[in-house]
């Protein structure tokens, strides 16, 4: 499900208070021309980004200005696309957790997430995929990002009062989120094959 994308642009990633930020994206369709360009800036944009920064596991089409439903994640094995997703359980069960954002790029955001989710997606290719009932920072990671392809910042999740700590404290809050899932630890389920592959 990884893939090597084409090579791409390193984009702007837009910040709080871009209207793109703040409008639900358009779903991606098979005739899409620009998906692989598409791919290959939000792969180049993320790689910059974690080189400059030391972290960041996903991005989502709308930080660039692209208003789709595309994330972009880099679980340690190659770039996966995740295109479409629709989470189709949610555990009741909540985790709080501290959140940060490349488009809100000051501070972390404390709020309370789904401790597992259920998702369904297509790739790069076209295959639709299942991930069931992801662990804790999976399912916290991909809860934000879709968040994003829907117009919502973790800023707009957490509310006016919610609690915050400058984005140099990020270390110290380290121990209080879930600790990182291997990739081949994910419960993968092929729903259908894709056509193409795209890139």
């Amino acid at each position: 499900m990884t893939y090597v994308p084409a090579p791409g642009s390193v984009r702007e990633i837009l910040t709080d208070g871009h209207p793109v930020l703040a409008t639900p994206s358009a779903e991606v369709d098979g005739e899409d021309a620009g998906l692989a360009t598409d791919l290959a800036d939000l792969t180049a944009t993320l790689a910059d980004f974690r080189a400059r920064a030391g972290f960041g596991r996903a991005i989502s089409a709308p930080q660039i200005g692209i208003a789709k439903r595309i994330i972009l994640a880099e679980l340690g094995d190659g770039p996966r696309a995740i295109i479409n997703p629709v989470v189709t359980w949610s555990d009741d069960a909540v985790q709080w957790v501290w959140d940060d954002c490349l488009s809100v790029p000051d501070r972390l955001v404390r709020l309370p997430r789904a401790s597992s989710i259920t998702m369904e997606f297509s790739d790069h290719a076209g295959a639709r995929w299942r991930w069931r009932a992801l662990p804790a920072d999976l399912a916290e990671l991909f809860q934000h990002e879709i968040d994003h392809l829907d117009g919502i910042l973790m800023t707009d999740r957490a509310g006016p009062q919610a609690e915050t700590v400058p984005l140099s404290a990020r270390a110290e809050v380290a121990g209080q989120s879930p600790a990182r899932t291997a990739p081949d630890a994910i419960v993968t389920e092929l729903l259908q094959p894709g056509p193409d592959p795209v890139g």
